[in-house]
């Protein structure tokens, strides 16, 4: 029984060490972000397709995995008309702080020129895949995001506001061959639940993101047609899978070594 109070114990422990810290951002069209260049669409341009929901950003132990909720989902390929290889998945831009432009709600006139410094970027292997892959981390060090990002305009080769109609000046790629991006050497993978998510998963253990207490955040597809971006806090923690029975284990094992130690006296 000593023997099962101590496994208990020290398994409470690891968990605790391995603590869940969890936060969310939403994209509501009522009172989240637009960015700039919405061309009178708002939220969403093109339709119901690019909508964005939200993401939730966790980090267990040194394990960062950010779910974005995207009717986007295993559509990569989309209007092949519009891009080489149609519309694809956006690479995932982070930062400890965000600073976009504006005070209005929807940050209206936003972009990549005067928002937010991102200061890490998730280059996906294949941004047309609709099942997954891996992605590279790469770390940010240019004074400006023009020195370490690729914008909309990169990605979209039809005519803005003849042919088609896209969000311009938003972070989209990783500008990999920037001598101010450097490949952290770290590698995670992604997947897609189509219609419903991206789930991007990594070890930053080797990183800073392993110490961040908040986290801002910036995805869209290559078109950026739809764009979360925004802030959440990490501070708060959540129970871990399997902790609460793991507590009410130690928790008996320690009242019948208490029993028993009172029928002893």
């Amino acid at each position: 029984m000593k023997k099962l109070l101590a496994h208990s114990m020290t398994g409470l422990a690891l968990l605790a060490a391995q603590a869940a810290h969890a936060g969310d951002i939403g994209d509501s069209a009522v009172n989240g972000y637009w960015g700039g260049n919405d061309h009178g669409s708002g939220d969403v341009i093109g339709g119901s397709l690019y909508d964005i929901q939200g993401a939730h950003i966790s980090r267990v132990g040194d394990v960062l995995t950010i779910v974005i909720s995207t009717n986007f989902a295993g559509h990569a390929g989309a209007s092949p008309s519009s891009a080489p290889g149609g519309i694809g998945y956006g690479d995932v831009f982070l930062a400890q702080k965000w600073n976009p432009f504006g005070t209005d709600v929807h940050h209206a006139k936003d972009n990549a020129a005067n928002g937010t410094l991102w200061e890490y970027g998730f280059s996906l292997d294949n941004r047309f895949s609709n099942t997954g892959g891996t992605f590279k981390l790469y770390e940010l060090n240019g004074t400006t995001n023009a020195q370490n990002i690729k914008n909309t305009e990169s990605y979209m080769s039809c005519r803005n506001g003849v042919d088609c109609t896209y969000r311009e000046g938003q972070a989209t790629g990783v500008k990999t061959a920037s001598s101010t991006v450097r490949n952290t050497g770290l590698v995670g993978t992604w997947k897609v639940l189509a219609d419903q998510s991206l789930t991007f998963s990594i070890n930053v253990a080797k990183s800073d993101l392993a110490q961040y207490s908040t986290m801002a955040l910036h995805w869209g597809e290559t078109c950026q047609n739809d764009v979360i971006e925004g802030m959440t806090s990490l501070s708060r923690e959540v129970p871990l899978p399997g902790s609460l029975p793991l507590l009410a284990l130690g928790l008996g094992a320690m009242a019948v070594i208490r029993r028993k130690q009172q029928a002893q006296q």
